[in-house]
């Protein structure tokens, strides 16, 4: 496995992610998926340009929404590496699932392409993408539905990203919300990284805060 969740990679660099991009090579092909349509493109030319600072020149824009190509989808796991980008990880999870671009990136982390997530995109590797929802609704109500909304569940744990912007009291719902699930929670900094090579075990670089049963480490 090789695999890396990042709070806000690349908009905060993180010498360790850009070292494994690079690491494969100079002409190394990156799959850029967004959770939704980039209409503008906006989005993308400002990540070609912060991917390209770290050395990485041939970042290519994957729709999962409005623009699929079936063709690019099914080849994904030609590509050297694949990054999923942020935004919202509700949309993105159901992008995911209707274009099958989700089992596409089971395939890439099972042939050992890299796989490189921020902030949404990070969650979709994840056990669950709940803790977004904690934002919007009532921790009742999340838990009530959790069940539906299940991720990919490449890693053990759920993560929360930009752990560092958030108030007292939305840790400390975060931590209640940590009672009633049987993994760990971990939240992470902007600037973050943990990096895999097999599921359960990883490197973590950054400020990591970690909740389990309802207790905050």
């Amino acid at each position: 496995m090789s695999l890396i969740l990042t709070s806000d990679f690349p908009s905060t660099p993180v010498h360790a992610v850009a070292h494994r991009l690079t690491q494969i090579g100079p002409s190394a092909r990156v799959a850029w998926i967004p959770p939704f349509t980039d209409s503008s493109r906006d989005t993308f030319r400002t990540a070609q340009q912060q991917f390209r600072e770290l050395g990485v020149e041939q970042l290519e824009y994957c729709d999962i929404d409005q623009d699929i190509d079936e063709v690019q989808l099914a080849y994904l796991s030609e590509y050297d590496a694949v990054y999923l980008g942020g935004g919202d990880p509700i949309r993105f999870r159901y992008n995911l699932l209707r274009s099958g671009a989700g089992g596409r990136v089971g395939q890439c982390i099972r042939a050992g392409r890299l796989v490189v997530a921020a902030s949404g995109g990070a969650l979709q590797l994840t056990q669950n993408v709940s803790l977004f929802r904690l934002q919007s609704e009532s921790l009742a109500a999340v838990l009530a539905t959790r069940d539906t909304y299940t991720a990919l569940g490449a890693v053990p744990y759920e993560i929360l990203p930009h752990v560092n912007v958030r108030d007292a009291a939305f840790l400390e719902t975060v931590r209640s919300y940590s009672e009633h699930v049987d993994h760990e929670i971990v939240g992470l900094a902007d600037g973050g990284a943990l990096l895999h090579d097999t599921p359960a075990t990883y490197e973590s670089i950054g400020n990591v805060v970690r909740f389990h049963k309802g207790v905050r480490g």
